[in-house]
């Protein structure tokens, strides 16, 4: 969960809401991975800031091995994208974002929340604009350069697990200015630990999704025989 504390720095935070995704295996570090994420702008920011919003949260996650193939799948609750991979929810392979005005029943000032399961693993994450547009007028930052790194943050999170924030980098609970200095120059990122740690997840993710497909393949077969 992201929040709001911003006078001298920005709080991070991270909801886990039980019950809300599978567990998966963890072990192994693998190659290059691709991830999807269907997008959903219930906020009225619109495709292209969007898109640019998307474009930072592709770079950052770029330095981890993790290509993000983004879905802009609906406006306002309406479907925009005809694609039927939208709204599937698997983790890791496919998650969820949200970019909606303001929290509903959380606390003022909340930036962004992410859902997971007692294991540490989810599929949902939710960015809310406005807090964010009034930090803008406290720090001299892009709009979308921000959703960017909080889009970021939030998918991190459901990246990473529990437990994960650091006391430096973009997992950092609290950004002050250095830190919102650092994104606005693109360098904000995931530290090596956190890289390795989100490569052996979506790899052992992968290959445990794998072996369930083939397994209820196999079955399908021998139903069929």
């Amino acid at each position: 969960m992201l929040h709001q504390t911003f006078r001298a720095c920005v709080g991070l935070g991270l909801f886990l809401a039980i019950g809300i995704a599978p567990v998966w295996g963890r072990e192994g570090v693998g190659v290059r991975s691709a991830i999807t994420v269907s997008v959903y702008d219930d906020s009225q920011l619109g495709l292209e800031s969007l898109q640019e919003a998307e474009q930072v949260s592709a770079g950052g996650f770029g330095d981890v091995g993790i290509e993000i193939r983004w879905l802009n799948c609906g406006v306002n609750g309406e479907l925009t994208h005809a694609s039927p991979e939208c709204g599937q929810a698997r983790f890791p392979q496919m998650l969820q974002l949200r970019f909606l005005r303001k929290a509903r029943g959380l606390e003022p000032g909340i930036f962004g929340i992410s859902y997971m399961n007692a294991g540490g693993d989810g599929c949902y994450s939710q960015v809310f604009v406005e807090p964010i547009e009034a930090l803008r007028g406290q720090f001299p930052i892009g709009l979308t350069t921000l959703l960017g790194y909080v889009a970021t943050h939030e998918l991190g999170h459901l990246l990473l697990g529990t437990n994960s924030h650091t006391a430096f980098g973009i997992m950092q609970a609290h950004w002050g200015p250095k830190e919102l200095e650092s994104a606005n120059m693109g360098g904000l990122s995931f530290y090596e630990e956190q890289r390795e740690k989100i490569a052996s997840r979506v790899a052992a993710g992968v290959r445990r999704n794998e072996q369930v497909m083939a397994a209820m393949a196999s079955r399908c077969n021998v139903a069929a025989d």
